[in-house]
């Protein structure tokens, strides 16, 4: 805008000190000035209106978790996913063939590892992304601001699926993948399939068993899905109670724990040997009675199509139907 105002501000100038030299001359150059701006603004909007038809309509525009528009002018053939769950969900609707880079936490299915990681979920390595040339980034809401901006002025297309809070979010999800890779079709039968599957799970009357999923314990405090959270739905879902469901989000207390005393507890590799040998839990009723499960976190975690896998887990652990490997192999 600066620049536009210094110029205007030199042409004033200038047609004033031709206008002092001389009327005539003033008039001829002022003719002449107004004639050559007609033609670039002619040829501008000629050159805007050709480039406008070349493009023709985009592909599709979404508004992503963040409010930004994200205009995507041709069907994505390479993807960048930049979340785990995005990338399963895009495997899910079998289109993992276009997924050229992942991040350092992508674990599902195996094939993602033979692919380039370009690290963490939230600030990835901005060259490494560039360096593939992709079509699209593809991230949660969990990607940062300072990541987008950077892509973005790099004229890379990112488009951030914004984290659900219930599961049938998860439903939500799929189908604002499915619109942007171009598949709907794949996308309505995928949500159908798992809505099917939920639908032979869910309890037909809960059960008195509360359950309390563990995502993390020990020295650096107690965390877990309070009832605001997807997990709650999914622990509900199955027919149990969730034992933190007076809790919103997922940091907890050792007291309330305690307090709680959860007829089950699930909790992953990470944390199971903390959990079953800390002294601070000794005195629960699910590790007293050796229920504590260990569970695969990302199918819980991950807000995609293997939550219907979670769901199913829990309703075979309060309804009796579960058994751990050393039992079926015993």
């Amino acid at each position: 805008m600066k620049k536009v105002i210094a110029l205007s501000l030199s042409l004033v100038m200038l047609v004033g000190v031709m206008t002092a030299c001389s009327d005539n001359k003033t008039e001829e150059t002022t003719t002449a000035a107004e004639t050559t701006a007609a033609a670039e603004t002619s040829a501008d909007e000629t050159t805007e209106a050709t480039t406008e038809e070349a493009k023709g309509d985009p592909f599709f525009t979404y508004t992503d978790a963040y409010g930004n528009e994200v205009v995507i002018q041709e069907e994505p053939k390479t993807i960048v996913s930049v979340s785990p769950t995005m990338t399963e969900i895009v495997f899910a609707l079998g289109e993992g063939s276009r997924i050229i880079g992942r991040t350092d936490f992508d674990d599902y299915p195996a094939e993602v590892l033979d692919l380039p990681a370009v690290g963490a979920i939230d600030n990835p390595d901005i060259e490494a992304i560039a360096a593939l040339e992709p079509d699209l980034v593809l991230a949660s809401s969990i990607f940062t601001e300072d990541a987008y901006n950077q892509l973005t002025e790099l004229g890379f297309t990112v488009a951030i699926v914004r984290d659900e809070q219930s599961f049938d979010g998860v439903y939500d999800s799929i189908d604002v993948v499915s619109d942007i890779l171009g598949v709907s079709d794949k996308g309505d039968a995928l949500v159908a399939d798992l809505k099917a599957q939920v639908e032979e799970i869910v309890a037909d009357e809960d059960t008195d068993k509360t359950v309390y999923y563990c995502m993390g314990c020990g020295e650096y405090g107690e965390f877990t899905a309070g009832g605001d959270t997807f997990i709650n739905d999914i622990i509900e879902m199955a027919g149990a109670k969730n034992a933190a469901a007076d809790l919103e989000g997922w940091t907890y207390s050792l007291e309330a724990l305690i307090a709680a005393d959860p007829d089950y507890v699930l909790v992953s590799q990470w944390y199971y040997d903390e959990f079953t040998t800390n002294e601070n839990y000794a005195d629960l009723s699910a590790v007293k009675n050796g229920n504590v499960i260990l569970v695969d976190s990302n199918i819980f975690d991950r807000q995609g199509p293997r939550n219907v896998e979670a769901l199913k887990l829990v309703h075979d652990i309060v309804t009796g139907a579960y058994e751990t490997e050393e039992a079926a192999a015993a």
